[in-house]
């Protein structure tokens, strides 16, 4: 974890994540800008560092890319912008670390909505804005990742 890339890496996601989670919370909506400035980036760090194989990015943008379909799958029921978020950062943080942050902001997600509609606050057709979970996600991926 000490590679210099591999940290501006995360400090990257992490900014990409925390942006977005912001404006997931106000608008419902993401700026499509940042997701394509992360994707840049990570073709320049692919070129820098082999921490991330090109193989392991594009995996991870196939897990956004999936996402994004499982939207128009579901009419909208989850959210395209979330897909592209995915997509942004896979490519940065490759398949594996993608999954394990995807996976732990569902975990959270759902005990946050499960609590939600335990106290009256949400029912199932509450719509909860989900990139605030991945940040939350992401810290905790990297935590397992340290230690």
């Amino acid at each position: 974890m000490t590679d210099p890339i591999r940290i501006i890496r995360f400090v990257i996601v992490m900014g990409l994540l925390s942006f977005e989670a912001v404006i997931d919370l106000k608008r419902r909506e993401i700026n499509i800008v940042f997701p394509i400035i992360t994707g840049v980036f990570s073709v320049v760090f692919m070129l820098l560092s082999d921490d991330v194989s090109v193989a392991s990015s594009l995996i991870g943008l196939a897990e956004g890319v999936l996402l994004i379909a499982l939207s128009f799958i579901t009419d909208g029921q989850i959210g395209s912008g979330d897909g592209i978020i995915l997509a942004a950062t896979g490519l940065m943080l490759g398949w594996k670390d993608n999954l394990i942050m995807f996976f732990f902001s569902c975990l959270i997600s759902a005990f946050v909505a499960i609590g939600l509609m335990g106290i009256k606050k949400a029912d199932k057709k509450t719509k909860i804005p989900f990139i605030p979970f991945m940040v939350p996600g992401f810290f905790l991926s990297v935590f397992l990742m340290i230690f």
